[in-house]
């Protein structure tokens, strides 16, 4: 049952429903509207050429996602129309809009009224330029009096997640992509529960998409009913609005939890069980988290209550009775950030890049899934071509094999480059990470694909300095000794059919 499930549910098998569906529609034509047929289909070209037109005028979506779908246009006419319609547009209704528009200038102005914001400035050279970024157009101020513990296994991350939860006593803000039941999940509602009958203000929001297959439909019920506040974000419905189908495909990616302001936790892992190997789906599965303790916990604070204004419709929130009240010293600067697929800046991918130009040394990565655009790989390419050793992880054990095809389709021309590309043997690598030069770290939920870079709700923590920075380069290197590099010989040895597979896949990447 749980199979069909994820089947029906899979991207794949609505797009399999909607070409059926254009075949019908021309057989429809031709049986039934034999006098008008060709009017009518000319019409529907006609449509779609003029889509496929204004897809192109685009300035802010990507060539491969513009080339792609004007492929399906010109392939499928009829029903490419709506795919796209359904799928491919970015835009929402005006009232969506107005809503998130609003929730995100309360939040910036929080941010930046915050006393304790750093300058860019004081930060050197690289650094400060990448700060700078993230501050303009992520509206994400830099924070010191900071302090941060890294997590390089789930399990050690879940230990001090329910012992920070135990120690609650104003606030729990919650937000994940994905909570399933299950001994992770069980643990922590134990402590929730018991944390709202004291009377904490708990508060989760979990993507209704991300958690369908694992949550029971009444979940956000039964929570409620335990004194837990809960909103489902993006609940799948039936809508007579082609905005509303739209907006579905945009995901909250983001894994967020705040306890009293100031101890928050981010990074790649979600409350399920294969989180914390208790699960074995994909062998042994590799993730990363951070904690966070003082000032810097606010912009992840911020983010949770930009959220929680969408979902729960509640605009009156005061969001500085929510700032931290502890400052802590520490030896680096942290810039929490959050992306949004609503607008144009596409703030995970540029700041993913700003880290691979600014490397002299070395870049190392990790991440689940390689589905980049043409501008990635040749940053990727030209950092080693430039002498920069680049170093990315990704799973030996799939999660998804078309996905892990469609990876293995970059190999060739990264390798070339003098990109070392390692697989995880173990197992499935979830974390998504980025350090550079002992310098600079990213530690987030921002995946190195389209759907992570330019469809999801996501956030990232950006770490200059410190130890943090070397922590994430120690655990990344420690790793490398369960990985096996992939060599000129291997791709070499790839079937020409696998090949073939491969090359459809990546042309139809953008919505992978």
């Amino acid at each position: 049952m749980k199979k069909s499930k994820e089947i029906i549910a899979s991207r794949n098998f609505k797009l399999i429903i909607l070409i059926i569906l254009q075949v019908i529609a021309v057989f429809f034509f031709i049986n039934n509207l034999a006098a008008h047929r060709t009017v009518i289909y000319d019409l529907m070209v006609f449509s779609a050429i003029l889509l496929g037109i204004s897809i192109l005028a685009k300035d802010d979506l990507n060539p491969v996602y513009k080339l792609m779908w004007v492929f399906i246009l010109a392939s499928l006419p009829i029903i490419g129309t709506v795919i796209y319609l359904f799928w491919g547009d970015r835009k929402i209704t005006k009232r969506k809009a107005a809503e998130i528009s609003y929730a995100t200038f309360k939040s910036k102005t929080a941010l930046f009224e915050f006393p304790r914001n750093v300058d860019p400035e004081r930060l050197s050279g690289c650094e400060s330029t990448c700060a700078k970024y993230l501050r303009n157009y992520a509206k994400a101020p830099v924070f010191e009096n900071t302090t941060a513990s890294y997590y390089g296994w789930g399990e050690k991350f879940f230990e001090k997640l329910l012992e920070e939860l135990g120690k609650a006593e104003k606030f729990i803000f919650i937000e994940y992509f994905i909570i399933s039941n299950g001994y992770m999940w069980d643990k922590t509602y134990e402590v929730l529960r018991r944390k709202a009958e004291e009377g904490v203000d708990v508060r989760i929001i979990y993507d209704a998409f991300g958690s369908m297959l694992d949550l029971p439909e009444d979940f956000w019920i039964d929570m409620r009913n335990n004194g837990i506040k809960c909103y489902r974000f993006n609940p799948i419905h039936f809508s007579w609005k082609l905005t509303d189908y739209t907006f579905l495909n945009h995901r909250d990616h983001r894994k967020i939890c705040v306890i009293d302001g100031n101890t928050g936790f981010t990074g790649g892992i979600n409350l399920s069980d294969e989180y914390i190997n208790l699960k074995h789906c994909c062998g042994k599965w590799k993730d990363t988290a951070v904690m966070l303790k003082g000032d810097g916990v606010y912009a992840l604070t911020n983010t949770f209550l930009k959220m929680w204004e969408y979902v729960s419709g509640d605009i009156n929130e005061d969001y500085t009775q929510y700032a931290p009240t502890v400052s802590e010293k520490s030896d680096f600067f942290v810039q929490p950030y959050d992306d949004s697929p609503l607008d144009v800046e596409n703030v995970s991918e540029n700041s993913y890049f700003n880290v691979i130009c600014h490397a002299r040394k070395y870049v190392y990565i990790t991440t689940p899934y390689l589905i980049i655009d043409h501008e990635m790989v040749t940053a990727l390419s030209l950092a080693a071509k430039s002498g920069v050793d680049v170093r990315i992880i990704i799973p030996g054990i799939p999660d998804k094999k078309y996905v892990y095809y469609l990876t293995q389709s970059y190999y060739p021309e990264l390798v070339r480059a003098g990109v070392k590309i390692y697989e995880y043997k173990l197992g499935f690598m979830h974390a998504k990470m980025f350090v550079r030069d002992d310098e600079q770290a990213i530690v987030g939920s921002a995946n190195m694909d389209y759907r992570s870079l330019y469809l999801h709700f996501e956030n990232c923590c950006a770490f200059y300095g410190g130890h943090i920075v070397q922590d994430v380069k120690n655990d990344i290197k420690e790793t490398l000794k369960d990985c096996r590099q992939v060599t000129a010989e291997d791709i070499k040895k790839v079937p020409k059919l696998k090949r073939a597979v491969q090359l459809v896949l990546k042309f139809f990447a953008p919505v992978m």
